[in-house]
């Protein structure tokens, strides 16, 4: 598979699913997986002029995996990728400390105490907990949604407290989101139609650099391979085509730079101890609701290691929807129709599992998980959610 850069030149509209009849566009905080995989799919087949697939090629389309997306800083004048982003890992809590000033605190998992009584024994999970006392009051301002690389990396190989934290230096806040009020016009007239008024709110790929003129300049990248679709082979080509709500632009352009690799020794430590961290990169979709399918049962992408969930830390669902455009609704309908609702595990959210099998096998398994879709539905994986980051973890002492 080979990694796409798809830049934003315009502010990027990842509807949420809420009907634009009120007058408002709105956007989500970062794009769903599905929404790059079918922008991704209808480029491979419309890149060069129109998209005329039907019928079962539409099936054959959907199989064309899609992994993503991830988000990369930009060179100022290139397209080299001069960092890379993730999103903020959910075992870490940020509070303040007596000073003022903003704390992290570690979270995991540990024993039930003497005398607590909840629902998770009966589900084989843990609690999770601070080993530190967290202090009471809101939480800082500032906290950013996504992590450097260097920092998450660090936190992959070991969770621990940090008093205090420098928050700029951790990631950056959510990227910031642009409102636009727009009039539809009379056609040939500089007149405005009455009651044409609505709003747009799109995501700027863009953070303040240090000179207001050069600002920061961000990406999403995804990965994706050549295919074949009815002896058709389809390909993507670098191009400005549009992607997201109201057709807005992004540069298309293939990267040079692959993204990040599995730590050794991560893979070392996790074949050791037969216990891994696993945060999601990407939103992902389980049966269950919170928690996967696969835990204690056969893992999703094959081989002989099985993975047993014994605690997790995630935040309330995201919800996923969308209209099929394919559905045919009969003779003189309009095509399409809503797509089902789903909720899904939002990106950040942390498994804390145990393996079983050999330390071979586990390394196996590290390098075959390692940023590979782990949703418990084969479609779902296609489109890109669940991606995987692998961390270590050890249980907290226990308090009586």
């Amino acid at each position: 598979m080979r990694e796409w850069l798809i830049e934003p030149r315009d502010p990027l509209i990842a509807r949420d699913g809420r009907p634009s009849e009120n007058g408002r566009f709105s956007t989500l905080g970062f794009p769903f997986p599905s929404m790059l995989a079918g922008a991704v799919r209808t480029r491979m087949v419309a890149g060069r002029g129109t998209f005329d697939l039907a019928g079962t090629a539409l099936d054959r389309l959907k199989e064309v995996a899609v992994q993503g997306p991830l988000l990369a800083e930009l060179a100022a004048d290139s397209d080299e990728v001069l960092a890379w982003f993730a999103p903020a890992p959910r075992d870490a809590l940020f509070v303040r400390n007596t000073a003022d000033r903003p704390v992290l605190r570690a979270l995991h998992p540990r024993p039930l105490r003497r005398g607590e009584v909840d629902g998770l024994e009966e589900r084989g999970l843990m609690p999770v907990s601070s080993e530190t006392q967290p202090i009471p009051g809101k939480a800082p301002m500032g906290v950013p949604s996504f992590w450097r690389w260097e920092e998450f990396e660090s936190w992959l190989l070991q969770s621990q407290d940090r008093d205090p934290v420098d928050l700029q230096g951790l990631g950056i806040t959510p990227l910031p989101v642009e409102r636009r009020v727009h009039l539809a016009l009379q056609p040939g007239e500089r007149v405005g139609i009455d009651g044409a008024l609505f709003e747009t709110a799109g995501l700027r790929f863009l953070q303040p650099g240090a000179s207001p003129l050069a600002p920061r300049r961000f990406s999403l990248s995804v990965r994706v391979g050549a295919s074949q679709v009815e002896e058709r082979l389809l390909d993507l080509i670098e191009q400005v085509a549009p992607l997201g709500g109201e057709r807005r632009l992004a540069h298309w352009t293939p990267s040079q730079h692959a993204w990040p690799a599995l730590p050794k020794v991560i893979c070392e430590r996790i074949s050791e101890t037969r216990r891994a961290r696993l945060i999601l990169a990407t939103p992902a979709l389980f049966a269950s609701g919170a928690l996967p399918g696969w835990s204690n049962q056969a893992w999703p992408l094959g081989g002989d290691v099985t993975a047993t969930v014994r605690a997790a830390c995630v935040p309330r669902p995201e919800i996923v929807s969308g209209w099929d455009l394919a559905f045919d609704n009969g003779a003189g309908k309009k095509k399409g129709r809503p797509k089902p609702t789903r909720r899904l595990a939002p990106a950040g959210s942390v498994y804390f599992i145990e393996l079983t099998g050999s330390k071979e096998d586990v390394a196996r398994w590290c390098a075959d998980t390692w940023l590979a879709p782990v949703s418990d539905f084969e479609q779902e994986r296609r489109d890109g959610f669940g991606l995987a980051f692998l961390g270590t973890w050890e249980e907290a002492p226990h308090a009586s």
